[in-house]
């Protein structure tokens, strides 16, 4: 009896002791200033109302601060995001602003300069946006090294077995297509550099690929033996063009509105990268690229093995190996 009291009274301790923490934690937590991230209507509801949750709550642990969104129409003026966001919090932490809000982003900059700014550009070149100083920050998106991670992954789609077994072949091992030909559908942005980037890392994921390069008015209708895409145009037709083949997009889109081809996007909205750019504003960077977050769609991988290679390769970069002068 005297150890079981002991053992309850040492668990009630231990309990008490723990809830205490994690009430001071909490109040820690809540009475630090929001990181605000300003979120237009209609890019809520393709990128999905659930993930900006989900977003908002990983970024918030992340940091150990709140993260908010700050929901506005699209058409909303420069005056009425500046009195959104003093309305939402008086004293922020940091606001981020996507590209199209470049306008607001520095009139708010202009008439709150001791709060943080940080300004999206994703992959607008720099010289057509503002410049980052001081506390208004510009990130774009580093598209090297996506373009190279999309190469790995696109070696590694093309190597995934499918099944050619016919009747009176069910002994018959599953095998990869005979000729891999893995295309990217590219912008003007993607230059020369990025196309290296993309077919070295095909071949290191798949020696004997071949890698075709479409520009954004190109068309391919002949798809045998295209093992993969990677679109980095904007618009459907290339998307719908992709049918049927294991297809990449560098997009933000919600994946249930993307077809069942798609197996991976890369994202470079500001819910995807708010952790890094927080992070690139505390150390008082005020300009930087930053790799988009891949998002692998597992069911449409339907190979765990796959799966395994896709996201660790979605952790590495070799722009800098492969280019060291830069």
């Amino acid at each position: 009896m005297r150890l079981a009291r002991r053992l309850a009274i040492v668990g009630a301790f231990a309990f008490l002791t723990l809830a205490h923490a994690l009430a001071i934690a909490a109040a820690v937590f809540f009475s630090r200033d929001p990181l605000l991230v300003v979120t237009d209507l209609p890019f809520a509801a393709l990128y999905g109302e659930s993930r900006v949750r989900s977003a908002s709550i990983s970024a918030s642990l992340s940091l150990f601060r709140p993260v908010r969104p700050l929901l506005i129409a699209d058409d909303a003026s420069a005056d009425v995001l500046v009195a959104a966001i003093r309305y939402a919090s008086e004293r922020p932490f940091a606001v981020i602003f996507p590209p199209r809000f470049s306008e607001a982003a520095l009139r708010f900059h202009e008439e709150f300069p001791e709060i943080p700014v940080a300004l999206m550009r994703g992959s607008v070149p720099a010289a057509q946006m503002p410049a980052g100083e001081g506390l208004f920050g510009v990130y774009g998106t580093d598209r090297e090294t996506d373009l190279y991670r999309a190469g790995l992954f696109a070696g590694a789609m093309g190597l995934r077995p499918r099944d050619e077994a016919g009747e009176g072949q069910e002994d018959s091992p599953p095998s990869a297509p005979e000729r891999r030909t893995h295309v990217l559908w590219n912008e003007a942005f993607v230059g020369a550099r990025g196309r290296e980037l993309f077919y070295e890392a095909v071949l290191k994921a798949d020696p004997e690929a071949h890698v075709a390069f479409i520009g954004s008015d190109g068309e391919l209708r002949d798809l045998s033996g295209v093992s993969s895409f990677s679109i980095a145009v904007a618009g459907a037709g290339a998307i719908s063009s992709a049918r049927g083949v294991p297809t990449i997009l560098f997009a933000w889109l919600d994946p249930g509105l993307t077809h069942g081809d798609v197996f991976a996007l890369f994202d470079d909205s500001p819910w995807a990268l708010a952790v890094p750019v927080a992070r690139l504003m505390e150390m008082g960077e005020a300009e930087g690229e930053i790799p988009s977050k891949p998002l692998i769609i597992s069911a449409r991988v339907a190979d765990n093995a796959v799966t395994r290679d896709l996201r660790r390769f979605s952790r590495q970069n070799r722009a800098k190996e492969l280019f060291p002068d830069n």
